[in-house]
């Protein structure tokens, strides 16, 4: 294993602000950090560690870096990357699957509970396999004519230099040599690149952003780079090659993908969250009225609901709404798909425009949706699946949906980014009815 010459001496050197103490790590934190107590009470935080564990740590204030383990816990295993530990992509390779899962699903738990949000036990935690993820961000650095590429080494600016990666797709990973041989060539000294790879179902899209790319190494870049198995391959923007139309299969509609289009990182996950999401439009009988898809990207959840209903799918993107209603034109079986540009963050749909739906599914950004989960809370739609990515936010927006009438009534959890702190959720609101069927009186 690499190290970048500055992490070499950033973890060499011990700060004079620094202590080396003995702790007992109480509790596993929210961002998956081990969390114990010094003399005074306050927290300190340790990546690497587990609860029950006995290590010997260098301490800054609330923060710290593990020196040795002195009393390790039974639910430590063997990690499944030789680079786990200095790679700042996984947190929890560490961890027993069984303590593992039940502190992610958790996560959610306490979120909702902490906002005060009454809700059903949750589904078991959904998982997957380790070599699943479809999409990544390398750093590449050239200095002194040697291409270093990895990722960024947590809570650092130091970039760990990886010849592997277990998470990712194996297609993924097998391209990492070719990617080296492209930019090698293709960068000066001491500069820097970002390269985007997300695997489409007939072949990569690469996408780098970088320095000038000179023209005497496009052909070399090429030839690499179609070794690497791209379709399409771009250089800030300027495309390099393209082979074909990348594209993802969403709800078994074709999707042309837009670079730098939003995806989600596991393609199964995607198939389980659209999944819940139909099932959870039958439960409510919301399943064959209109259906507004709110923040629907490339259309995820937008082509499974449209198989029972139709539906009006908003988002801003410009390129996702094109890609999602070329899409639409081409699909079969399904039910009217429209595709809307509108930013819902600034302008979210109003409870009397809600009112022409049956069903609401909401994907929000980490933020959340807090604007469009007051509009829904006002308005007289009698059933909403929201999904997120952040615990804290989706309790929040829940929160607010509760407050205006709704009813968590179905919870799930789903574990896409698989030993990182990140955990993605699924949920039912639906209106209470009276014994009839209809809305409650108050809430007509």
């Amino acid at each position: 294993m690499k190290k970048h010459s500055s992490q070499l001496r950033a973890s060499d050197s011990a700060s004079r602000d620094t202590e080396t103490l003995t702790l007992a790590i109480e509790a596993m934190g929210a961002q998956g950090d081990g969390v114990a107590r010094v003399f005074s009470g306050a927290a300190v935080h340790l990546p690497f560690t587990l609860p029950g564990e006995v290590v010997r740590a260098e301490v800054a204030g609330a923060k710290g870096r593990l020196i040795a383990v002195e009393t390790a816990s039974q639910e430590r295993v063997e990690p499944v990357c030789r680079h786990f530990g200095v790679c700042g992509g996984c947190a929890l390779q560490h961890w027993a699957a069984p303590p593992y899962d039940a502190w992610k699903a958790g996560l959610v738990e306490t979120a909702l509970a902490q906002a005060g949000v009454r809700a059903p036990s949750m589904e078991p935690l959904k998982t997957y396999p380790v070599s699943s993820r479809r999409r990544a961000v390398f750093t590449a650095r050239k200095e002194e004519g040697a291409l270093h590429l990895g990722f960024i080494a947590a809570r650092s600016h130091d970039l760990v230099d990886i010849d592997e990666c277990p998470i990712l797709l194996p297609r993924i990973a097998a391209a990492l040599p070719h990617l080296r041989a492209a930019l090698k060539g293709a960068m000066a000294d001491r500069s820097e690149a970002k390269i985007h790879v997300t695997a489409a179902d007939n072949g990569l899209d690469i996408a780098i952003a970088g320095p000038r790319l000179a023209s005497s190494a496009r052909h070399a870049i090429e030839l690499a780079l179609q070794a690497a198995g791209a379709i399409r391959a771009t250089w800030n923007g300027e495309a390099i090659f393209i082979n074909g139309a990348p594209q993802i299969t969403v709800g078994g509609s074709r999707v042309v993908l837009p670079e730098g289009a939003f995806l989600q990182a596991v393609e199964a996950c995607e198939r389980d969250m659209a999944a819940f999401t139909v099932a959870a439009l039958d439960a409510a009988g919301s399943g064959k009225g209109p259906v507004c898809d709110l923040f629907a990207g490339l259309g995820a959840f937008t082509f499974p609901a449209a198989a029972r209903a139709s539906v009006t799918a908003y988002e801003d993107n410009a390129a996702a709404v094109a890609a999602l209603s070329a899409a639409a034109r081409e699909a079969k079986g399904l039910k009217p798909v429209k595709a809307v540009r509108r930013d819902l963050f600034r302008n979210p749909l109003g409870f009397q425009e809600l009112n022409a739906f049956a069903a609401a599914v909401l994907d929000p950004p980490r933020e959340g949706a807090e604007a469009q989960a007051r509009a829904l809370a006002q308005s007289k739609i009698s059933a909403a699946v929201m999904l997120s990515c952040n615990p804290a936010t989706f309790a929040r927006d829940a929160a607010i949906l509760a407050d205006g009438g709704f009813e968590l009534t179905r919870l799930a959890a789903f574990d896409q980014f698989r030993y990182s702190a990140h955990v993605e959720v699924a949920a039912l609101f639906r209106r209470p009815r009276t014994k009839k069927g209809r809305l409650s009186p108050a809430l007509r």
